[in-house]
């Protein structure tokens, strides 16, 4: 095994909502590593990471999604934690002695026979799984206090209600049941307006015509997949979690377009118009194109062509 050094912990405790990967790979334990093991010796210890990093995975899938994990992250910290189990709590004749002298006693004097190393193998196979059971039930717990730490924007940051009566203190309880208090809910122009009118605050409750209007915030919602998607944030969208084929498409997409602007943008002037001609007159009854056709009447003006439509 090669000596490492590894810097020390800090004395703050960390959380879930700033040191998420600290949390769930226990960094002290992996400090107090002096070694890292071969491959030679993890390699009895394989199938049981793949075992219990496969059952992880595929019963929280859905959970590991949300923080945006998939397999190969949860394998990777299964083998992260038996680097921590080989060099603290692997049993052997120069490690954790106290304990491995205890057990060789136990089964020597049960079996009336020396100890052989497959049964030390398979103690420490045992003392392993139990190990891991309990790492990947923190790593389970961890993400779960994390997914509740992402949450998505609101659409409307406030729900506004107008009543004849003064609200009530507590303005949340409207949004449990606004008709007991006698209010109704309003439309947001026309509170913008009437607040305009009054000159109040923004979040003030004021009164108009005989009414009162107040705004009441409203908790954020968890992220959903429609948030994600087009964002650059859905894990699905990443490049790592691609196969090769949807790889090799995207990359000739990719090199198909970039030959399409430099053929652009190498053009002639009136060679440019044409094609930005072409490209309105073919999509500007389409309201997907919305954008695009402004953006092309806009350099066709640049370009000098007055009459673009």
């Amino acid at each position: 095994m090669e000596e490492i050094q590894r810097p020390q912990a800090g004395t703050r405790k960390i959380h879930s909502k700033n040191q998420f990967e600290f949390c769930y790979l226990r960094h002290r334990y992996l400090r107090q590593v002096k070694h890292n093991p071969t491959s030679e010796e993890m390699a009895p210890y394989k199938p049981i990471i793949q075992q219990l990093s496969h059952r992880t995975y595929y019963t929280y899938s859905k959970l590991f999604h949300i923080v945006g994990m998939v397999f190969d992250d949860i394998l990777a910290i299964g083998n992260v934690h038996l680097v921590n189990f080989i060099g603290l709590f692997e049993i052997g004749p120069n490690k954790n002695v106290a304990k491995y002298n205890k057990f060789v006693e136990q089964i020597e004097s049960k079996n009336n026979a020396k100890i052989t190393n497959s049964e030390i193998l398979n103690k420490n196979k045992a003392i392993l799984t139990l190990f891991i059971k309990q790492r990947m039930d923190d790593l389970v717990r961890i993400c779960k206090q994390k997914a509740k730490n992402i949450r998505g924007l609101r659409v409307d940051e406030f729900a506004v209600f107008y009543g004849s009566q003064p609200p009530p203190d507590d303005l949340r309880k409207l949004l449990k049941d606004n008709a007991a208090f006698g209010y109704r809910k309003c439309d947001p122009r026309l509170f913008r307006a009437y607040r305009k009118k009054v000159k109040a605050k923004v979040n003030e409750v004021f009164k108009f015509a005989g009414n009162w209007y107040v705004t009441v915030p409203l908790p954020q919602r968890p992220l959903t997949w429609n948030d994600l998607i087009g964002a650059g944030l859905n894990p699905y969208e990443n490049e790592h979690n691609l196969n090769p084929e949807q790889l090799l498409i995207q990359r000739h997409e990719e090199i198909r377009i970039d030959k399409k602007i430099k053929m652009f943008k190498t053009s002639s002037r009136e060679d440019k118009a044409k094609t930005i001609i072409d490209f309105v007159e073919k999509n500007a009854n389409n309201p997907n194109y919305k954008d695009e056709i402004i953006t092309a009447r806009k350099m066709l003006r640049n370009l000098g062509h007055i009459d673009v439509g």
